[in-house]
């Protein structure tokens, strides 16, 4: 079908030059040749300028149909293709999480999961009182409220671990920073 358009061209070219000169004409190759001879009078010269332009349409509507049945053939031939993105190292997003040892524990150790991301875990003694860590996350989520899990274990100086849970909501973006907190009804929370 891509012959069609490039030898309609061919042809309403020649008989357009055949039109304009009205007199003899030849053109050809190897595999074929086409002469005219003598002089062509003015109404056969006016029909083949006619023949010539419908020749230049039906060409102009071959390379179109040729270039839509190009580009409606690859959306139709693979009905199964299945979009993909890939992970690029760019993409990324950096949370950062901090926590602090009580006053009067010994110890804690904090897990903590963002968008399903995780656990970060911290953990923090008398030695070390604060602790952070960094979530990187995919950048497709910046700006939106993702959910968070914490676990946090709080060792008294009598060796006692008192345990809290917490689950909710923050709003994700870059470079934004969270705390560990037990609040008032000893649920763990980031804020």
């Amino acid at each position: 079908m891509e012959f069609f358009p490039i030898a309609a061209i061919i042809i309403a070219t020649f008989l357009l030059l055949i039109g304009i000169v009205g007199r003899g004409a030849s053109m050809g190759s190897s595999q074929f040749h086409i002469t005219l001879e003598g002089s062509i009078g003015r109404l056969p010269r006016v029909a083949i300028l006619v023949v010539s332009i419908v020749t230049y349409m039906l060409a102009i509507f071959g390379f179109v149909y040729v270039a839509e049945s190009k580009s409606g053939s690859g959306s139709e031939s693979s009905p199964t293709t299945v979009v993909t993105t890939v992970d690029n190292p760019n993409s990324v997003i950096e949370v950062n999480v901090v926590s602090s040892l009580p006053d009067g524990a010994t110890a804690e150790y904090d897990e903590i999961t963002i968008a399903g991301v995780g656990p970060l875990v911290l953990e923090m003694d008398e030695s070390n009182r604060d602790a952070e860590g960094l979530f990187e996350l995919n950048s497709a989520i910046s700006g939106i409220e993702a959910d968070y899990v914490v676990k946090v274990v709080v060792t008294q100086p009598d060796g006692t671990e008192e345990e809290y849970h917490g689950k909710g909501t923050v709003l994700v973006e870059d470079n934004l920073s969270y705390t560990v907190i037990i609040d008032e009804n000893n649920i763990a929370t980031l804020e």
